[in-house]
């Protein structure tokens, strides 16, 4: 999990929203806005799961695969359902895909 200082807070949301340059890959969206820092939040919906243990979860899995690959920036990732059910070096792929795509 990362520190709330290395979270984006809510009322940075519409910013990103607005100004921010969208990425997708299978499981996941991003929107990325350009930062002095790298900060991310991630956002996982009642599509996913109804259950709010598997969200939980399924965020945390993310954050953690997030940390080795960020930039400076302001990043806000969305999973789609199916994310759930990655494990592991999965999921780091396809967070690693992504990442990958914006950068080019």
């Amino acid at each position: 999990m990362l520190s709330k200082n290395r979270r984006v807070p809510r009322v940075l949301f519409p910013e990103v929203i607005k100004s921010g340059k969208s990425f997708h890959s299978g499981l996941f969206s991003v929107r990325v806005s350009p930062s002095s820092d790298s900060r991310i939040s991630v956002s996982i919906s009642k599509k996913v799961s109804k259950l709010a243990v598997v969200r939980n979860r399924t965020r945390r899995r993310v954050y953690s695969a997030l940390r080795e690959f960020v930039k400076p920036g302001l990043y806000l990732l969305t999973g789609r359902p199916g994310v759930e059910k990655l494990k592991g070096e999965e999921l780091k792929e396809e967070v690693s895909k992504l990442i990958r795509s914006i950068k080019n």
